[in-house]
């Protein structure tokens, strides 16, 4: 039999916690602390007194929530008491004296799943909602929580079963009194559900950004203003600006939110041939460091004087790294023109005062440009990397069966690529999925979850 979990499902802070109790002891263990035969009326909050022996604990507004009518499927009371520490302490040894057990690391939710409340999809969608931090990270963590991206998942197997359940059908006709399937119906078939599988696939590298962040890295010459660009986007001066060349030493780094994204911006020290001091050299180290770990490059010239030879070996160090660049020419309010820089055309590029913040919100749409083009093309997404290793090895799969398919391989032969196909569509979503899998994904969820 289940032990009966519980847990403190609040954060510090604030005057009021929450304790939930989730098992098949739930209704004795409120009887014993309220001092009540009669339980609460179901999802409804009810005042009782929480007693500690004898002696009151607290007043507690309890809900109880009878199986299956419950967040994991079980019987379970929240108990909202003040958040005295005293109180949330002791609160959770009278419950684990009374039968129940600390939950673990997100075992609410492991409970959810196995009792179908929710698919491991879904499940993955609210880890992920509690840590969502902005706001286009919430919509994708909504998307899978209310079952949008399960839904999507579930087309995909389902067209794939039919088909497989066809072909083995028809396997076991030894008779031969159906009707053969034409290659090119299976082909047709195969390369649809292919199709949405790279589409979704494909989202992976912008969803990631999302859930995580855009890092972006402010490279340039010393004193090309990087540090008044980072001042700039974040709003308030975050980083020192000087006259003097190679203020900054190390790497600065700033969060904040651009058009609903998240933004992990970094200000480098300014990349030059030679380094005056240990100190600068060392900086200068870091940049390229945070160059390389980049998802996005802010290279930021002077538009008041011409490019430095300095200057074009940086860009073209920048240009073999292979990545989303933005061109940003600085010190707008001291000349209209931009000097000559190779290849520059082919980026975008943004024409920026940071002194009077002339051309900062165009430069932020730039930013956020690829992430908002995503969005506006498909509203669903994938941001988990396992939800993508699975999409890529069931893409794999397809790709085999129709390879199979096209050199006559007999149906047993290219049916065995989409059974595969099929089990990692089915362990994305939980159906097939093993329980030491399952111990490691639900123990990256926060306690009381």
């Amino acid at each position: 039999m289940q032990h009966t979990i519980c847990a403190l499902a609040t954060g510090a802070g604030g005057a009021v916690a929450l304790v939930r109790l989730s098992g098949p002891e739930v209704c004795r263990i409120l009887s014993e602390l309220t001092h009540r035969s009669d339980l609460p009326e179901p999802r409804k909050q009810t005042l009782c007194t929480v007693y500690d022996g004898s002696e009151p604990l607290d007043q507690a507004l309890i809900t109880y929530f009878k199986a299956p009518h419950s967040f994991t499927g079980e019987d379970v009371a929240e108990f909202a008491v003040h958040a005295s520490p005293y109180i949330k302490a002791r609160l959770l040894e009278l419950l684990c004296q009374h039968g129940a057990v600390p939950a673990k690391r997100g075992e609410f939710s492991q409970r959810a799943f196995l009792n179908g409340k929710m698919d491991l999809v879904e499940a993955q969608g609210l880890c992920d909602l509690i840590a969502s931090g902005n706001k286009a990270a919430h919509k994708l963590a909504m998307d899978s929580l209310d079952g949008k991206l399960s839904a999507r998942l579930a087309d995909m197997k389902k067209r794939l079963a039919e088909l497989l359940a066809q072909i083995e059908v028809r396997l076991d006709d030894v008779d031969e009194e159906m009707t053969p399937l034409s290659d090119e119906f299976v082909q047709g078939e195969i390369h649809t559900v292919l199709g949405h599988i790279k589409a979704l696939a494909d989202t992976f590298s912008i969803g990631k950004y999302i859930k995580d962040g855009l890092k972006t890295a402010i490279v340039g010459a010393p004193n090309s203003g990087k540090s008044s660009l980072l001042n700039g986007l974040v709003g308030f001066d975050r980083a020192i600006v000087s006259d003097q060349s190679g203020t900054t030493r190390d790497t600065v780094e700033e969060i904040l939110e651009i058009n609903g994204q998240k933004i992990i911006l970094t200000d480098t020290a300014g990349i030059r041939e030679h380094a005056l001091d240990p100190a600068e050299k060392e900086g200068m180290r870091r940049s390229h460091r945070a160059m390389e770990a980049a998802d996005l490059i802010l290279f930021v010239l002077d538009a008041s004087r011409p490019v430095t030879p300095e200057e074009k070996e940086l860009w073209q160090d920048i240009r073999r790294q292979q990545k989303r660049t933005i061109v940003v020419w600085n010190k707008k309010d001291l000349s209209a023109n931009r000097p000559e820089l190779e290849a520059a055309s082919h980026y975008p590029a943004a024409a920026v005062s940071c002194k009077t913040g002339e051309g900062l919100e165009e430069l932020k749409k730039l930013i956020t440009a690829d992430v908002t083009e995503a969005q506006t093309a498909d509203g669903l997404m994938i941001s988990n990397l396992r939800h993508y290793e699975a999409l890529l090895r069931a893409q794999t799969e397809l790709e085999s069966a129709l390879i199979r398919l096209q050199a006559r391989a007999g149906g047993e032969i290219y049916a065995e690529h989409l059974r595969g196909a099929l089990n990692y569509l089915q362990d994305l979503i939980g159906e097939v999925t093993p329980d030491d899998v399952l111990g490691i994904i639900f123990s990256k969820f926060c306690m009381g979850k």
